[in-house]
Order: C-alpha cells, then structure tokens, then sequence
C-alpha cells in the first residue's frame, strides 16, 4: 500500500515537472522569437507593423522644392529680390564674398551670417515660403545647381540663401541670358505644386 502511494506520488510529481518544463519551454522559444523581431524591426530589417503617418514627426532634413504659381514664367527684376546670406562652410568671410557678388546684380542683401545648421554640400540653398517662390527661380538662374528648398515658415518674400561647400560663383546676367533664350522660369523637375507644399 505504501509502495503504491509512493510510486503514484512520483508519477504525478513526473508528471507536472514534464507539464511545467513544456510550458517554460514554449515561453522561453516566445520571448526568443519576439526578442529577435524586436531587434530586427529596431535595426530597420523589417518596417514596425504598426506605423502609421499621423504618429511621424516631419523629418527636418527633407527638402521639398515648390513648383512655380500657375502661369508664372517671368523672372522677377532682380533689383526687388531681397537676400539674408548664411555661410555653411568653413571658409572664412565667404558670406560676405558672396553678398558683394550678388549685390553687383541689384539684389538687395539684408542680412549675411553663418548658418546654424549643418554644413551643405550644394553650391547654394535657397530657401523661400510661398511669397519668394518667384524670386527663388529667378536667383536660383544665376546659381547653377542651386537647391530650391520650401520654407513655410518664411511669410515674406525675402529669400534665405545658405552657402555650401561647392559653391564656385555665380554666373553673369550674359550667361544667363545664353542658358535660357527664351528668358523664361522653368520648373524644377519632380517640384512640388505650391498648394501641396503650403498644406504640409
């Protein structure tokens, strides 16, 4: 009788140690699966499943270039373009170079500093709200390879010119005359329509 308790006692010990052992097993293989999604979303293998767009910040760092209003193709006087010059580069007094440069073309300069933000590789970025869109075409003719940046922050239509490391200098009102004949803005290919880029 003893015996029999003894050998039944050990056979339901046996039994929920084999019970217990699955159980910890299949939690242990779980969480090892989960950790392993979870580090392969964290490094960006695979996109977070959940991601949705109102939850995302706007990344600071992408550039949006407005198209031109509809229906415009003049180049604005450059005498009416108003400038703030920042220098990105460390080349000493280049803001400076550059304000003397593009005043000897009329454009009005208010303003030149250095840049706060990061350093630029483009010759230029012009930076502009939806006043200076014109402007920006316009100057941005003079400034070969140029990026035309949407600015919707800026109400006015003083344009914010940042100089980057390949700026090489501008070109002169002949050259820009023999570069577009027709004496007309063009948009910038893939540009943004303005409405679109004012409702971002």
């Amino acid at each position: 009788m003893s015996n029999g308790n003894v050998t039944a006692r050990e056979e339901y010990r046996r039994r929920i140690q084999q019970r217990q052992t699955v159980v910890f097993g299949t939690v242990s293989a779980i969480m090892a699966v989960l950790l392993l999604l979870a580090m392969l979303v964290w490094s960006g293998v695979i996109p977070f499943p959940f991601k949705r767009d109102f939850s995302e910040a706007p990344d600071p760092n992408e550039i949006i270039t407005p198209c031109l209003p509809e229906g415009a193709t003049d180049p604005v006087d450059l005498a009416k373009i108003n400038v703030n010059i920042y220098n990105s580069t460390t080349r000493t007094g280049l803001a400076g170079e550059v304000a003397g440069s593009l005043e000897k073309l009329d454009i009005v300069v208010s303003n030149t500093d250095n840049w706060g933000g990061e350093s630029l590789q483009e010759p230029a970025r012009i930076r502009t709200g939806s006043a200076g869109v014109e402007a920006a075409y316009t100057l941005a003719q003079f400034i070969p390879d140029a990026v035309i940046q949407f600015s919707p922050d800026q109400a006015t239509e003083t344009l914010d010119v940042v100089i980057g490391a390949d700026w090489d200098g501008r070109l002169t009102t002949k050259q820009v005359a023999k570069e577009y004949p027709e004496g007309k803005l063009e948009n910038v290919p893939e540009c943004t329509p303005l409405e679109e880029a004012t409702n971002n």
